[in-house]
């Protein structure tokens, strides 16, 4: 009894502003302890999954696979195509071009290599004539077809808002390996 009216006169004492202010509190608390609930759960399901993956795979999974530095970066640069892939990769952009129904007029090719940089940049440059779509679907197929590939502008124009076609010009960068 002594109890529940220490409470009233805290309540009346607090107002309505500290009354909703404890209660905020309160369902603070609770939230943190269902959150950290969760998280304790989610922590073991992880935990159980990443013994499984350990127990499928030996003991071999007890730490990452240590690879040098060195072996590290030539897997990296064993990536780029070399340039004298050029040729099938200028395909592949030509045959996108045409999936998409773009005419490929004319194009700009230009090789660039530096002195502190083991990698050469093509660069392929190509006006292009086209509807949105069509422009986006071919951009985003190169970028698919070509991984060596990146994009480096894209220009767009339209003669008038009522046009659908679009006049534009695509850069792309291709980087090749060393010979």
């Amino acid at each position: 009894m002594k109890a529940a009216w220490k409470v009233k006169r805290m309540a009346v004492r607090l107002r309505w502003p500290g009354v909703v202010g404890l209660a905020l509190i309160i369902f603070t608390i609770g939230l943190t302890l269902f959150r950290v609930e969760a998280s304790r759960q989610r922590l073991n399901a992880l935990e159980r999954e990443a013994a499984a993956v350990k127990a499928q795979f030996g003991k071999h999974a007890t730490g990452p696979i240590l690879t040098s530095n060195r072996t590290q970066l030539s897997n990296f640069y064993a990536f780029f195509p070399l340039t004298e892939n050029v040729p099938e990769l200028l395909s592949r952009i030509n045959r996108s071009a045409g999936e998409h129904q773009l005419m490929l007029e004319k194009g700009e090719y230009k090789l660039a290599r530096e002195s502190n940089f083991r990698l050469a940049r093509y660069q392929v440059t190509l006006p292009v004539r086209g509807d949105y779509g069509e422009l986006r679907s071919f951009v985003n197929d190169v970028l698919q077809s070509v991984p060596s590939a990146a994009l480096e502008e894209l220009t767009l124009k339209r003669e008038s808002a009522d046009l659908p076609q679009l006049e534009g010009r695509v850069r792309f960068v291709l980087f090749l390996g060393a010979q």
